[in-house]
């Protein structure tokens, strides 16, 4: 038998010359037998190879010194060299898994035992090449198996038939809580995006998909993909995807080998488990049930732990991990066009605060700000249209989402990564020159948008009357608009007053009882000048809007700070409605627009230093990922993030109340966890191409 031959004791020129020969008897007989006019046998004898190696064994083409010289390596055990009968009707597949594999060829004195890289998996070969070697992409079928292949590896770990039952149930659940035409979309593909590429399919969600509910006002971009995070279910769907991706991927690597508790990774996800612990039985020792207290409290903390196992995983994730920076440009990419479309027209998140306003949720241009930061002075750089789209879709659609927050905090971490990467400041200096070119022309010939931007950066410092601080007074945004009214004007901007009534001209109502309907009170000439336009443009009323959100965000942290020294060392309770003076007044739970102060009066002391300290070790990770010359794009993408969330959740309860927000931060706490004391970016960069 052929297995025999090749293990027959001699010479190793003998060996070499043995299996030339076979390779080419079984090259020559595929070429003449397997033509493409017969695409069906092509397929069956693929099925039949894929079918009699999937018990395990070994059946491993290398390359040669040439295309033509195959050689084929042990074939194990006389059993296994049936599948050779087989591989008459698929040498044509496997051409390219011959040259392409990462195998070293066999030289004299070298066993075959020792051809096969350990760290390659000897069972995943391209099944799809076409009789020259080059894989077969016309065919449906092609793309297919070449997709869908891997999964076979997959399937026979440990965690692999787990990861399959996970993502048939998120499949039932998604067809259950969307019943739509797109639910029966986000079934049949998502399940399998996230078992194929477990990281990067999870990632493509939470950046394409917006956590921002439709209310009549929100075009179709501004709440695309909602479902995912606000479904109708009590669990949203992105919870059992990244279940399903994290099961996928601990299938790659389980069982654990050379664990490092004390790790940069070892200790935010400790953090993370402490914050799901500390969430759950605060909200048991408030009565709540197990499922309300892991659901309504626990759940953000639950997605942060995910997104921190998938991110650790990165190192063993290969093909992640050569797809991530490619898909997540081609995203936003996607994005920033969709937003073009959206903006010409018409279909804006809101048109009071501006006609270019598409995209409402604030983690969309922090992903951004990230992936933008992430290149500057990336030695992968080039010159060509992929990587300049790329570099100017991060600062437009930070422009497009009028998130102040965000804005600020890409001004001083933008800063931060100068400082820490001035080693490549002439890199970096052309890539901000070209980027900031790109948006001043947009910006500059787009009508009004020049304004708009404007207006909305000074409406980040100007601040609203005295009544606005007073009862709140920030902007929600489809809320009911109100008139137009001078910005000096003390009216409340939801009560709307008419140009003839006191309030509109700057004058207080008197003490006296009002008027009855029988005796009106004639209205007094104003003295202002006459408005011309017969349609009050919206700017006047979006900067007081502005201005009163901003008011409402620093009433917050007065206001909340007065709560926190009332219940110093119990805080308020999970469950507690919302309390009295703070802006979101129509919320059914305690809602302050920071983060650490939001814990604090929901689960204790405790939460806010967790939290804190998880932050901090991730900034701290980060930065030191930034200044390290080995980071990758995808590492210092990453670590950007880690520097631009916490000045985010100063301004809102982003990791406690969103379903989004904690998916990110543990993918990027992760990644950078992971890459500290590694040397892959040298890796990754090798394959870039290197240069300045």
């Amino acid at each position: 038998m052929i297995g025999e031959l090749v293990r027959t004791p001699g010479g190793a020129r003998g060996k070499r010359r043995v299996r030339t020969a076979v390779g080419i008897l079984l090259k020559t007989v595929g070429r003449r037998c397997l033509g493409r006019n017969f695409p069906w046998r092509r397929q069956a004898g693929c099925l039949i190879l894929f079918a009699a190696t999937a018990g395990g064994r070994r059946f491993n083409y290398d390359n040669a010194r040439n295309r033509c010289d195959l050689r084929i390596a042990t074939l194990g055990r006389p059993v296994t060299a049936t599948a050779t009968g087989s591989a008459l009707y698929s040498t044509v597949f496997m051409a390219k898994a011959a040259m392409g594999s990462r195998g070293t060829a066999a030289e004299p004195g070298i066993g075959a035992a020792d051809i096969s890289s350990p760290r390659q998996p000897v069972d995943r070969l391209d099944i799809t090449a076409g009789p020259e070697g080059v894989a077969d992409r016309s065919s449906v079928s092609g793309w297919l198996l070449r997709a869908v292949g891997p999964l076979n590896v997959t399937v026979r770990r440990p965690l692999g038939w787990a990861s399959f039952v996970a993502a048939a149930m998120s499949a039932a659940y998604i067809l259950w809580t969307v019943p739509s035409a797109i639910g029966v979309f986000f079934a049949a593909t998502l399940p399998l995006l996230v078992l194929r590429l477990p990281l990067v399919g999870v990632v493509l969600v939470v950046v394409l998909a917006q956590e921002v509910a439709p209310n009549g006002r929100f075009g179709m971009l501004t709440t695309f993909g909602y479902q995912l995070f606000l479904g109708s279910g009590k669990i949203p769907v992105v919870l059992p995807l990244a279940l399903t991706a994290v099961l996928a991927a601990a299938a790659q690597w389980w069982p654990p080998r050379n664990v490092r508790l004390r790790s940069t990774g070892g200790v935010l996800l400790g953090l993370a488990v402490a914050l799901v612990a500390l969430a759950a039985v605060s909200g048991l020792i408030h009565g709540q049930s197990v499922f309300s207290a892991v659901n309504q409290n626990a759940r953000p903390f639950v997605l942060l732990v995910l997104g921190l196992v998938l991110g650790l995983s990165l190192r063993v994730l290969g093909d992640d991990l050569r797809r991530f920076a490619v898909l997540v440009g081609a995203a936003l990419t996607a994005l920033l066009i969709g937003a073009a479309v959206a903006i010409r027209l018409g279909y804006v998140a809101d048109d009071r605060l501006s006609d270019y306003f598409v995209y409402y949720d604030s983690a969309l241009p922090a992903i951004a700000v990230a992936a933008f930061l992430g290149t500057l002075g990336d030695r992968g750089w080039r010159w060509d249209w992929r990587h300049m789209v790329a570099a100017v879709a991060g600062p437009l659609l930070l422009l497009f989402s009028f998130r102040r927050s965000v804005w600020l905090a890409a001004v001083a971490v933008g800063v931060v990564v100068l400082v820490l990467r001035w080693a490549r400041w002439k890199p970096i200096l052309k890539q901000l020159t070209f980027a900031g070119l790109v948006v001043a022309v947009v910006v500059l010939a787009a009508p009004g948008l020049a304004a708009d931007v404007g207006l909305r950066s000074v409406g980040s410092f100007g601040t609203s009357s005295a009544d606005d601080v007073a009862t709140g007074g920030a902007w929600v945004a489809g809320s009911t608009p109100s008139s137009p009214a001078r910005p000096s004007s003390p009216a409340r901007p939801s009560s709307p007053a008419t140009p003839s009534s006191p309030a509109a001209v700057g004058r207080p109502s008197p003490t006296k009882s009002a008027p009855t309907p029988a005796q009106p009170v004639p209205p007094k000439p104003s003295t202002a000048a006459p408005r011309p336009s017969p349609k009050p443009p919206a700017r006047p009323d979006s900067a007081e809007l502005q201005a009163a959100s901003t008011d409402g965000h620093i009433s917050d942290l007065q206001v909340g700070w007065d709560h926190v020294r009332a219940n110093m060392w119990t805080g308020v309770g999970p469950q507690s409605p919302q309390l009295p003076g703070l802006t979101a007044s129509a919320s059914t739970r305690v809602y302050v627009h920071n983060e650490l102060l939001q814990n604090w009066l929901r689960y204790g002391p405790a939460a806010p230093v967790l939290v804190f300290v998880f932050l901090a070790v991730a900034g701290l990770a980060a930065m030191a990922r930034l200044r390290d010359p080995r980071s990758d794009v995808v590492v210092r993408g990453a670590a950007v993030f880690c520097l631009i969330a916490p000045l985010c959740f100063m301004t809102a309860p982003f990791l406690s109340e969103t379903n989004r927000w904690p998916v990110l931060m543990g993918l990027a706490a992760g990644i950078v966890g992971q890459a500290v004391g590694t040397s892959r970016g040298d890796d990754a960069r090798s394959t870039s191409g290197g240069g300045e």
